[in-house]
């Protein structure tokens, strides 16, 4: 079962604007969750060999890289801090950005990542970035990723996109937790394709079932089914839009990660066409132990 854990927020910075929202973002969840922010610069030594370094700082050949990241850095903590009233301390590590930041979240033992699906990089504007696509693939825990145009901050309707396989149903419970603690509504949308209507029972169920818990919880909850939907993805979206939802959770998609890169096409389309944050969280596992409760649809509920 995944639950829901601000404790130790990783954010990723390149010093473009949408890693500076993704700080604002990260910030917000650490004040109401009384968690603590670690801002993460990556020395990208590729990029510096081949004058790609963040456009937003210059230098020359005598500049001491690490220290103006450290100074900008510093300035960036400085300021959320005292706008949040957080604790937020801030790493700088040279190599791969995707792999320190895998690495570092780790390290710290990162409970949520924080990071804009675009960087300074011209070679990360197809799709989502490619640092972004391996954090996201690669991560232990869930990932929080956003385009420049999510500037909403605080999260007040939570969009829950179901369907009928065991593991997108994992994240019913972090989701709710979330909400709790936001104090949020969340809303369950169930996408049927054309020829699922026989899927609707068993969608129904998991809807009645969450619901159920949702009310345990003290959240608030509303659902709806959607059928003969032609492209999910867009979908979801369309339907974030629909109801002003201010956060989508969803889950990786589990035969993508077999390549170890690659978010399913499902995730990747959400995450790229989203005007609000999307939280991705990685599926457990459960391939080497048998569960009745996977037969049944209630895995993670």
């Amino acid at each position: 079962m995944i639950h829901f854990n601000s404790s130790k927020i990783l954010i990723p910075v390149d010093f473009s604007e949408t890693s500076e929202l993704a700080i604002r973002h990260g910030a917000y969840i650490a004040k109401l969750s009384k968690g603590d922010v670690y801002l993460l610069h990556v020395i990208n030594a590729q990029y510096m060999a081949q004058n790609m370094f963040v456009p937003l700082m210059q230098f020359t050949a005598n500049n001491d890289i690490e220290n103006k990241a450290e100074q900008k850095l510093a300035q960036l903590a400085e300021e959320f801090k005292l706008e949040h009233d957080v604790k937020i301390e801030f790493i700088i590590k040279t190599g791969n950005p995707s792999n320190e930041i895998v690495n570092v979240a780790k390290e710290i033992d990162a409970s949520l990542i924080v990071m804009g699906t675009h960087g300074y990089s011209p070679l990360e504007e197809l799709v989502i970035g490619s640092n972004a696509l391996k954090v996201l693939t690669k991560s232990h825990c869930p990932t929080m990723a956003m385009s420049s145009e999510a500037l909403h901050e605080g999260y007040n309707k939570i969009l829950l996109p179901i369907d009928t396989s065991a593991h997108t149903r994992q994240k019913v419970n972090y989701t709710l937790e979330m909400a709790k603690k936001f104090n949020a509504q969340v809303c369950a949308l169930a996408l049927l394709s054309q020829g699922e209507e026989h899927e609707k029972p068993s969608i129904e169920l998991i809807i009645h079932q969450i619901e159920k818990l949702a009310k345990e919880k003290g959240v608030s909850f509303s659902s709806d089914v959607l059928n003969n939907v032609k492209n999910r993805a867009t979908a979801t979206v369309d339907y974030t839009q629909k109801i002003d939802a201010d956060l989508l959770v969803i889950m990786t998609d589990q035969d993508a990660e077999l390549s170890g890169f690659f978010l399913g096409p499902y995730a990747q389309q959400v995450i790229h066409l989203s005007k609000v944050p999307v939280i991705a969280i990685k599926p457990i596992d459960s391939t080497s132990t048998t569960d009745v409760t996977m037969l049944s649809g209630t895995l993670g509920i």
